[in-house]
């Protein structure tokens, strides 16, 4: 019960991490959806993924710990991380 609760809860949190990436990416969020890694998804380098890293940084203002950072790259872990904030 408490996966199921805390996949849900970060379900509601794909669509905001989709939007985030897609305005870094410049690309429209029907392009991205929620199986999206930073390996799939050919714009998403390491200059986009700190691009990404500041922009969420800036929505939440929150500072994002340099290893936390290291661990969003998914859209997946984007909606997790945005739903304990």
């Amino acid at each position: 019960l408490k996966i199921r609760v805390l996949t849900e809860m970060s379900d509601q949190f794909i669509q905001p991490a989709i939007a985030l990436l897609a305005e870094v990416l410049e690309c429209p969020t029907s392009a991205l959806s929620k199986d999206d890694t930073i390996e799939t998804v050919k714009k998403w380098d390491s200059l986009n993924h700190m691009r990404l890293i500041l922009l969420i940084e800036d929505r939440l203002n929150t500072r994002i710990d340099p290893d936390a950072a290291l661990d969003l790259f998914t859209i997946k872990e984007i909606a997790n991380y945005l739903s304990k904030k």
